[in-house]
């Protein structure tokens, strides 16, 4: 009988004991914030070419190149990267572990791209697609994946692939050959953490890592617009950084 006491009072102490030991507390979890701004011209908005006399008949008689897009009412800068270097590898909320769907669309109409700017993650692929009645030529030049060149049907809507395997440094310009003005740019990263502005210039990225985080902004006129800013996101709030000014003579063509 004692013999039992002792075993159900040893059990009783251990019980005891691992309850009163303090477990992991909250505070050390992964705490994520959001980030908010606008990319806003500063000075009278640069000239913008266009491409005038196209031959091609399914093309616009003149076919703006959207190198520079600003809104003529509040001066908003469209199509600037704002990203976290992939160098960076931030860590990533449970909710955006694999991107939502398994691809991006590249598009061309009118004899443009269509987005002009855009990001993909490296769980995807860019289709490439046309709604143009001409063949067109589409040829990424990326850094670090498999450079492709191939030649876009008319009416193309079922599209075709580029798969992506690592991230690039920088956004990856995207040509066509037979149509030398059509441009676009796509950013190949193995994160959530990069957007491109609208056309108010604005841009929002939910669900950061709170803590000191580095950004990039980029666009394809000056290249980097700040090639280094350093953030600090705080848990459950968001960042705004409100009205962000670049200078006209940045952005004007070099």
């Amino acid at each position: 009988m004692k013999s039992f006491r002792s075993i159900w009072r040893a059990m009783l102490a251990v019980t005891l004991s691992a309850a009163l030991i303090p477990t992991a507390s909250p505070a050390y979890a992964q705490k994520w914030g959001n980030l908010s701004g606008q990319f806003v011209l500063e000075g009278e908005i640069p000239a913008v070419d266009e491409v005038e006399n196209v031959k091609e008949s399914v093309c616009s008689k003149k076919v703006p190149t959207d190198e520079l897009v600003i809104n003529k009412e509040n001066k908003g800068i469209a199509n600037i990267f704002v990203f976290i270097p992939a160098i960076r590898k931030p860590a990533v909320h449970p909710s955006l572990a694999k991107s939502k769907g398994s691809e991006v669309v590249l598009d061309q109409k009118n004899c443009q791209f269509q987005p002009h700017a855009q990001v993909m993650r490296t769980d995807q692929t860019l289709m490439v697609k046309s709604m143009d009645n001409c063949n067109h030529n589409t040829r990424p030049n990326p850094i670090k994946n498999n450079p492709v060149n191939f030649t876009v049907p008319a009416n193309e809507q079922k599209g075709l692939p580029w798969k992506v395997k690592v991230a690039e440094t920088l956004p990856t310009q995207i040509k066509c050959d037979i149509h030398p003005w059509m441009s676009a740019y796509c950013l190949v990263i193995d994160h959530p953490y990069a957007v491109v502005t609208d056309k108010d210039g604005k841009f929002k990225i939910d669900n950061l890592p709170a803590g000191e985080l580095e950004f990039r902004y980029w666009h394809e006129r000056p290249g980097y617009v700040e090639k280094s800013v350093k953030i600090t996101i705080e848990d459950g709030k968001t960042k705004e950084l409100g009205v962000i000014k670049v200078k006209a003579e940045k952005l004007a063509k070099q």
